[in-house]
């Protein structure tokens, strides 16, 4: 193979990875049912129980697991994010694709004080019915306060990203004017 025909199979390659990328980054082209995300019983607090009980104004519902280093990346923005919007209606639930015995060490280590429901084995079939059949990490959901995506990133979010969704989705607070 001439050294053109393996600069042309390396340029095809990254182009199809970033158009996928982005494909991922983008947003929801498609309806998702958030209906079986929002029902599935998962672990919270030691008792089954199912994440729609715990949306916000607006929910930001992230899958991660303690061995995904971008998800430990983003977690403490996150926490930080939710420590300054939950007044205005921001919710923050994680959904951990762990057992708490290997999750809590860490969630206390970051002093992370958002729920977080444990999917444990169940994790990758509640993922695949929240729009990620690859079974990808970190996987971000925006919910609205009915519960239907309105966002869905299949990579890092960040503080920017965060407050660009805070700034659309919450309405401003008129008493904070006066």
């Amino acid at each position: 193979m001439s050294n053109q025909t393996k600069i042309l199979f390396a340029l095809i390659a990254v182009v199809a990875f970033v158009v996928g990328f982005a494909i991922n980054k983008s947003r929801v082209s498609e309806v998702i049912d958030s209906q079986p995300l929002l029902q599935a019983k998962l672990d919270y607090e030691s008792n089954p129980a199912s994440i729609d009980s715990h949306l916000g104004k607006v929910t930001l519902v992230n899958f991660w697991a303690t061995w995904c280093t971008p998800c430990r990346e983003e977690m403490p923005v996150f926490e930080m994010m939710y420590r300054a919007a939950k007044s205005d209606g921001f919710q923050v639930i994680g959904v951990a694709i762990d057992n708490p015995e290997t999750a809590q060490p860490m969630l206390d280590s970051m002093d992370i004080t958002y729920p977080i429901f444990y999917a444990e084995k169940s994790g990758m079939t509640v993922m695949e019915t929240a729009g990620n059949p690859q079974g990808l990490l970190p996987y971000s959901l925006l919910l609205d306060e009915q519960g239907r995506v309105i966002e869905q990133v299949l990579g890092k979010v960040d503080e920017q990203q965060i407050a660009a969704w805070l700034s659309t989705y919450l309405p401003p607070n008129i008493s904070s004017s006066n």
